[in-house]
């Protein structure tokens, strides 16, 4: 076939299916009707002389030649928006933009909550979608479906950090969380022998294993686990009028102890700090767009630990 002949519109359609394998969802990603889809698939199906998506029960899966084709479409997509589509120079008061981010709650909370306050002024018609971090977010970075996954740096490793942009964002420490009226908050520090006389609030993140569990196993340090949970953020608001002990980042729990009626306790054992990078598909290095957000990311990430430097 000759490329005159083929509607190249039909690439996002076949870009949006790829990625959902589901012609509702790839309707709903590009803001198009169930039938319009379904019959740009029809047209792809004849082009390409493949199937590319057939049903496996109740589901469709992508053909072969779909899985082949992932890649080099969103290659193409990609150079016509960041080389054709985008202005060479990004200028944050007069263009639009939207930024999508993959991240925690902690990090929403502690850097992107900051970050939105800095550039309010400056930017009103850029638009940063927040995410929770998804099973496959990895994959999402390496097909450059999203423009930042900020997420700690134990999570990528091996080949991957060589084949990924990233920068350091956060280095955080973990403080033991109490209710204010907890005995220990009186005390105003955490023993190892303490965490075996009180009840526990574990964290338990969707993906992978904790950081502080992790280390307080490699202690030796005992629990008695009452509880667990897989939102930071919540943690702290569980522990009002009882006698459990939570470990959170500092960033963190400086913010919502007030709200969440916890303070912060001083333990006397060595917990390996939080360590997250943002990393991104390295086609965005030279983005106007996205060298801007990664500046103003940083900036915020610096302003942040100097307050909460000055504050501990």
């Amino acid at each position: 076939m000759e490329l005159g002949r083929f509607d190249l519109n039909l690439l996002v359609v076949l870009d949006a299916l790829l990625r959902e394998k589901n012609v509702t969802l790839a309707a709903r990603r590009l803001h198009l009707s169930q039938p319009g889809v379904s019959t740009a698939l029809s047209r792809l199906r004849k082009m390409l002389d493949d199937p590319l998506l057939v049903r496996q029960g109740r589901y469709l899966a992508l053909t072969p030649r779909a899985e082949a084709l992932i890649e080099p479409v969103r290659e193409i997509l990609a150079t016509i928006e960041q080389n054709i589509l985008q202005p060479p120079q990004f200028d944050p008061e007069r263009d639009t933009r939207t930024f999508s981010v993959l991240s925690s709650d902690y990090v929403g909370i502690a850097l992107l909550r900051p970050l939105l306050t800095r550039i309010n002024d400056q930017a009103a018609r850029v638009r940063i979608d927040m995410t929770a971090i998804p099973a496959g977010w990895l994959d999402q970075v390496k097909r450059d479906e999203v423009d930042l996954a900020i997420v700690p740096d134990r999570m990528v490793t091996g080949d991957d950090v060589e084949t990924l942009s990233n920068v350091p964002v956060i280095e955080d420490r973990f403080v033991a969380v109490v209710w204010k009226d907890h005995p220990v908050a009186a005390e105003g520090r955490l023993t190892a022998s303490d965490l075996g006389r009180w009840p526990y609030l574990a964290y338990a993140p969707p993906q992978g294993t904790s950081l502080v569990e992790d280390g307080l196993d490699e202690l030796g340090i005992t629990r008695s686990i009452e509880a667990t949970g897989s939102n930071f953020a919540s943690l702290a608001f569980l522990l009002p009028d009882t006698m459990m002990i939570a470990f959170l980042p500092e960033r963190l729990a400086t913010r919502v102890a007030p709200a969440a009626h916890v303070v912060t306790v001083q333990h006397d054992f060595p917990l390996r700090p939080l360590t997250q990078s943002a990393f991104w598909h390295q086609r965005r290095d030279r983005d106007g767009g996205h060298v801007w957000l990664r500046q103003e990311l940083l900036a915020t990430s610096r302003l942040e630990f100097d307050d909460l430097d000055r504050r501990t």
